[in-house]
């Protein structure tokens, strides 16, 4: 078909679509009204489980992999250095003994009314508890021997903040005297409790190294504390910190570890159950879809078909004035991608003031760059070809029965 008569058939079809307006707009309406259910539908479902799932994502706490403390492991440099080449791997550390990482903190001001004990925990640049995955641009949580991040509970009950001062009491026995000393830590931010949720304060390595040594007895000539000599060169470590690239990486990870001999624990649980709520949903949305879409499919095709039976003799005379078997096949799939497009764009139109307004309506329970109902162009530009296509299937069975048409007896009562 050249372009003239394309050009020509797209006129003629809107046309008569336009002549017929009031049936026309019955057809594009009938046609929102089947897929703006739809849309809001899958909206919600990427919306809300969407954002639970992203969420979880970014919880660091929900991607960490949590050695069993009792445990006999001990892990080496090369130990680290496999962990760290592992895509499903974000973030590996070595950790001392859980013990000897106990501390008490007070503010430098003296304002606090009872000591803070805290767990010590070594940090490095791409810790998760520091930004986003993958946040490359995320400050360092410390730096040095002196310089540390407090966790929002640790910061509020020593009454605390960035850029302020406070100093660790440490003390161990040795020959039967208990050894105290202290040692002041510049604050260099507050972790916010989405990210940590407990009392920590993260620190370099070898300042936790430094601390565990102090304990064992060793001196430690970097921060002037005197013992039985320095402590050697660690060759293994008891713990780590370790976190996963995502949620869905945490069992295969964990299962590893396990098979080696290494207990851990997850939040692998509470993983499985969101993801098989996004499942399940998955499922039953593609039901409810498939309902709709198959009764739309059937009204669809009785509309057609109806309209075909209405205008045999119209197309007859096109066909007699010189108009092809082909062009008279493809007028109803004219027709039909028009409505299909319009009833698109009105469902997509009504979806955008529904998720609006659901979003506001959820507005207290979700955060900035957050929805309860999204869809994406890609999406919605998916859910209308999906409609485009099943509009055109009962059109062809409708244009191949026009492109049948016998003249001579469409016009022989005429």
């Amino acid at each position: 078909m050249s372009a003239a008569r394309a050009g020509q058939l797209v006129r003629l079809a809107v046309f008569d679509l336009q002549h017929e307006w009031a049936i026309t707009l019955c057809r594009i309406a009938s046609v929102a009204a089947v897929l703006a259910p739809l849309l809001v539908l899958f909206g919600l479902h990427q919306g809300v489980i969407g954002t639970l799932l992203e969420r979880m994502d970014r919880d660091p706490a929900m991607r960490a992999i949590t050695p069993d403390v009792t445990g006999a492991n001990r892990f080496d440099a090369g130990w680290f250095a496999r962990m760290r080449a592992r895509p499903d791997v974000a973030f590996a550390m070595p950790n001392t003994r859980a013990i000897a990482a106990q501390v008490d903190l007070l503010p430098a001001s003296g304002t606090a009314a009872a000591p803070v004990r805290v767990s010590l925990l070594p940090t490095a640049p791409g810790d998760p508890v520091a930004g986003e995955p993958g946040d490359a641009g995320a400050p360092p949580l410390a730096e040095g021997l002196d310089q540390v991040s407090l966790s929002a509970r640790a910061a509020e009950k020593l009454g605390v903040g960035p850029a302020d001062t406070v100093v660790a009491a440490i003390e161990r026995t040795r020959g039967g005297r208990i050894e105290p000393v202290a040692l002041t830590l510049h604050v260099l931010s507050v972790v916010p409790p989405e990210r940590f949720d407990g009392l920590a304060a993260f620190v370099t390595l070898p300042l936790l190294e430094a601390v565990q040594s102090y304990r064992d007895g060793f001196a430690v000539p970097a921060l002037g504390w005197s013992g039985d000599g320095e402590a050697a060169a660690t060759g293994g470590y008891p713990l780590f910190r370790l976190y996963a690239r995502g949620i869905g990486d945490v069992d295969a990870l964990a299962r590893d570890l396990k098979r080696d001999g290494v207990s851990v624990a997850t939040r692998a649980g509470e993983i499985a159950q969101a993801q098989a709520l996004a499942r399940n949903l998955t499922v039953i949305l593609a039901m409810v879809a498939a309902l709709g879409g198959t009764g739309y499919l059937v009204s669809l095709a009785a509309d057609q078909w109806a309209n075909a039976q209405r205008k045999r003799r119209e197309l007859a005379v096109l066909g007699l004035v010189g108009y092809t078997r082909g062009w008279l096949v493809c007028y109803p799939l004219a027709q039909a991608a028009a409505v299909a497009l319009a009833g698109g764009a009105l469902a997509v139109l009504v979806f955008l003031g529904v998720a609006a307004s659901i979003d506001a309506f959820f507005s207290q329970s979700i955060a900035t760059g957050e929805s309860a109902c999204r869809l994406d162009a890609a999406q919605l530009a998916a859910c209308v070809a999906a409609t485009l296509l099943v509009s055109l299937l009962p059109a062809v069975a409708t244009g191949l029965f026009y492109g049948r048409l016998e003249v001579s007896e469409e016009l022989r009562d005429v």
